[in-house]
């Protein structure tokens, strides 16, 4: 099989923030923790018996919030993989966490267990913004658990929200001095997205609250970008900067279009299996998940042979947000010539309006693309 990354979704978190649409649950109980802790593993084993001799570059525990596992059963996951199958001499092992979640002896004990790289969900160093974004900690904390993260990991990202009605430009440059002060090696900048089904969604519907206009957004992704540069950040992904060799290796992997493994309640998987590209999805449900890792063999909420086209589209949603982009050479050796000609007549109708690039290698946006690759992408495949 080809290279394979392994994502592990842990559904808890300790509290709901208005703007998040992921599969977690707002709950405290240990009990369940460790119950759960259990059927990742189990389905972790499952899963992988499916697959035929995966080589595997990385593992990622997201959420929901990750920070809360464990470190003996992130140990025993880890030690499962390492120990079963091929991996990368210097495979990533990254775990996602909540400033809120953590001492400096458990997050001691997560390295220990085998994490090698931390992203700390900072999202801001104001009190005036955590607050907006329902976060569970101050300023106070959120500088503490900096701190302890830089002291412990030397490879690790800082995660911030922009885009907000309580946000200046001096919260957004104290941020990232913050973060730049900190020595961070990699950090993101994700836009608040006001998605179908959270708290902050209904309050938009309502006019409570208002995104930023399209020049803000351009503002404010030009100062994020000029400022990172100036401390040798490269923007290597729409949302996403980093020091020289300190890019996330499995967030790559998603974004080139590489295998993936799902686990835990909702995880999305795309695999290959009889030369078919397949998309999977686990039981969202936590209990219909637990249920299904009973059967023999368990079955996916959802399984489906992805086409051609669709998979054609998924390589332009995702490869555009990378700054090298879409190998054409790569396309060329998956897809049908009559498949790549319509599409790349209406890739160089946006060469000629300056929102792509075109070389005889690579398909990228540029500059005044990169805010638009929703709508570009929508436009090479509608």
């Amino acid at each position: 099989m080809e290279d394979l990354s392994i994502y592990i979704h842990w559904p808890f978190c300790k509290s709901k923030c208005p703007y998040c649409d992921f599969m977690s649950i707002p709950k405290n109980d240990s009990k369940e923790y460790e119950e759960v802790e259990n059927w990742l593993l189990k389905d972790l084993k499952i899963s992988l018996r499916e697959l035929e001799d995966p080589f595997i570059k990385t593992i990622f525990f997201g959420g929901g919030t990750p920070s809360l596992m464990g470190p003996k059963t992130i140990e025993k996951i880890v030690n499962f993989i390492t120990k079963n199958y091929k991996t990368d001499h210097d495979i990533e092992i990254s775990l996602e966490a909540n400033p809120a979640t953590f001492s400096n002896k458990k997050l001691q004990e997560i390295k220990d267990a085998g994490v090698n790289r931390l992203s700390l969900g900072v999202q801001s160093f104001q009190n005036k913004n955590l607050k907006f974004l329902g976060r569970i900690y101050d300023s106070e904390q959120a500088l503490k658990a900096a701190e302890m993260v830089a002291s412990i990991f030397s490879n690790y990202s800082f995660d911030f929200i922009y885009g907000y009605q309580t946000q200046s430009m001096d919260d957004l440059k104290d941020d990232l001095t913050k973060a730049v002060n900190f020595d961070c090696p990699h950090v993101s900048c994700y836009q608040l997205t006001f998605e179908e089904g959270t708290p902050f969604f209904q309050l938009l519907r309502e006019g409570k609250i208002r995104p930023i206009n399209e020049e803000q957004e351009v503002e404010i992704f030009e100062y994020i970008q000029n400022f990172l540069r100036e401390f040798f950040f490269n923007r290597y992904e729409i949302s996403n900067y980093a020091l020289k060799n300190f890019e996330s290796k499995h967030n790559l992997a998603y974004w080139k279009y590489q295998n993936y493994l799902g686990i835990g309640p909702s995880a999305h998987s795309r695999l290959v299996f009889d030369n078919q590209k397949y998309e999977l999805k686990k039981y969202s449900n936590l209990d219909k998940w637990k249920s299904n890792l009973s059967n023999n063999p368990p079955a996916y909420e959802e399984k489906r042979i992805l086409t051609d086209y669709e998979q054609l589209e998924e390589i332009f949603v995702m490869g555009l947000r990378l700054s090298d982009g879409i190998l054409v050479e790569s396309l060329k050796s998956k897809f049908s010539d009559s498949m790549l000609n319509s599409i790349f007549e209406r890739i160089v109708f946006l060469r000629d309006k300056n929102l792509l690039k075109k070389s005889d290698t690579h398909i990228r946006l540029s500059e005044s693309g990169v805010l638009k690759q929703n709508s570009i992408v929508e436009f090479l495949f509608n």
